[in-house]
């Protein structure tokens, strides 16, 4: 590996200023970083990329790798990941956890991943973890979500910054982090279950997105332009629905709400007024059915629009 002073290089720079970007969303004072390594192409070009703004931007970087303990190969990859940052001089946590094979996997696998980063954040006293998701991964993220049928929400993904984690690769695809990887000098390896079809995001990204990039070389790129705007579109629509409560709120009786001129609210910031008022009032929105929602919605159209005629009369 090379002295990890940065190379000169075009696509270095663009990358660094899009990391530079996302650093920049989190606190001075949170910028004690570890960063989630596992050894493949994408956490190491985060690491290197990371190294060269960590002057600039006053970084404290540590490096954490959890070992799932699913490959023969992974005891020996997360002893390549200590020895890249223990030749970086960076403090390192390994973690290896136990799953059981069987239904669930990469979510089991995702929980038990987080659970062990946090610890580990915790064990190095970092504030911010980085994960290393690609414009790839966020494309395959979204595609996932839209079959699943999600709403707004979903086709938001996942935001770049969202304490603790931290994604600033989100504007990189995956084949431009191998690339930078490679000219980082950074040596990788290769995850063979990142190419098993069983695996709905690896069918999606070995059956789907091929096929996707044909019509438009640029889809991952255009699908995280499209979780930018679902976010900023959620997020606005969130405000929105919070001030509405602030105002319906009866100030006498925290248990009452005005529906004066609800029908007049679009139905997007309506639905998310109900589901608020329901969580205050103690229901489990896991257990909110569309159906009930729906009801509830008609029903409180059928007073304001009650409220508005008895108004209007002489």
């Amino acid at each position: 590996m090379r002295d990890h002073g940065t190379p000169k290089d075009p696509t270095i720079a663009e990358a660094l200023g899009h990391v530079r970007a996302a650093v920049e969303r989190v606190e001075p004072e949170a910028r004690r970083i570890v960063v989630a390594c596992s050894g493949g192409a994408d956490s190491v070009a985060a690491l290197g990329l990371l190294l060269a703004l960590r002057s600039s931007l006053a970084l404290e970087i540590t490096v954490g790798h959890v070992d799932h303990g699913l490959r023969r190969e992974s005891a020996d990859e997360a002893r390549k990941v200590s020895a890249l940052a223990n030749q970086l001089g960076l403090a390192v946590r390994v973690t290896r956890i136990a799953l059981a094979p069987g239904p669930g996997l990469p979510m089991r696998a995702r929980v038990a991943r987080r659970e062990a980063l946090v610890a580990q954040a915790r064990e190095l006293g970092a504030t911010t973890i980085v994960l290393a998701h690609t414009a790839t991964d966020q494309a395959e993220t979204m595609l996932m979500h839209m079959v699943r049928g999600a709403g707004l929400d979903g086709l938001a993904a996942m935001p770049v910054h969202e304490h603790p984690w931290l994604r600033p690769l989100l504007e990189l695809t995956r084949a431009q982090t191998r690339d930078l990887a490679e000219k980082l000098g950074f040596g990788f390896v290769d995850d063979p279950s990142n190419e098993d079809p069983q695996h709905f995001r690896v069918w999606l990204r070995t059956q789907v997105l091929p096929g996707l990039r044909e019509q438009n070389p640029a889809v991952d790129r255009a699908l995280v332009g499209l979780a930018r705007q679902a976010r900023e579109a959620d997020e606005a629509l969130e405000e929105w629905a919070a001030g509405e409560i602030e105002r319906r709120r009866d100030p006498t009786d925290s248990g009452r709400w005005s529906l004066a001129e609800f029908d007049r609210l679009p139905r997007a910031v309506r639905t998310r007024v109900l589901r608020r008022i329901v969580a205050i009032e103690g229901v489990e929105l896991e257990q909110l059915r569309r159906r009930t929602l729906d009801e509830l919605e008609a029903a409180a159209l059928a007073v304001a629009q009650a409220d508005r005629r008895r108004r209007a009369e002489p």
